[in-house]
């Protein structure tokens, strides 16, 4: 697909996602053609589809709406991200879910975000990776400072500072 789609383009694609007609494959791709250029008035027409692919099948559908709500910076859709984080099947779409929840919600401090995340963090259950993008995005979205060393590898749960984590609230 080119980078930017006509108008025309762009429409019969997002007719054919919210129709049903584009394979589990070709989902993730068309979300981000349809977002991309970051274009206010696209992405308002084509939220309510996209997002609808939170719940999809495809693992992939449900990373790449979880990417629009952070591309499109929709504060307001947190708690699906939060949901997310807490059900996805998938633990990389969970650890990417924080992941985005710390890019919307940084330096909040935002309670509902501190506390899912928090719960993840301690989840003994919850897979180590899953368990460190937690804690990372904890980092962002309480201080503002990056956590990223916990996302690409470089700490683990024993770098975490559990007396931190648990004096949140």
């Amino acid at each position: 697909m080119k980078s930017k789609l006509s108008k025309r383009e762009w429409e019969v694609l997002l007719r054919k996602l919210s129709n049903g007609e584009i394979t589990d494959s070709e989902i993730g791709p068309a979300i981000v053609h349809l977002s991309k250029p970051l274009d206010a008035q696209r992405i308002a027409t084509a939220k309510e589809t996209i997002l609808r692919h939170l719940s999809h099948q495809n693992g992939w559908a449900r990373h790449e709406a979880m990417w629009f709500i952070r591309w499109a910076g929709f504060r307001e859709e947190n708690t699906a991200l939060i949901k997310a984080l807490r059900d996805d099947q998938d633990p990389d779409n969970r650890g990417y879910a924080a992941m985005c929840i710390a890019s919307l919600m940084r330096g909040t401090s935002d309670t509902a975000s501190v506390n899912a995340l928090k719960t993840a963090v301690l989840d003994e259950k919850e897979e180590d990776a899953v368990r460190t993008n937690a804690y990372a995005a904890l980092i962002e979205v309480v201080t503002s400072a990056s956590g990223s060393d916990f996302c690409i590898g470089k700490k683990n749960l024993n770098d975490i500072d559990w007396q931190w984590v648990s004096t949140l609230n």
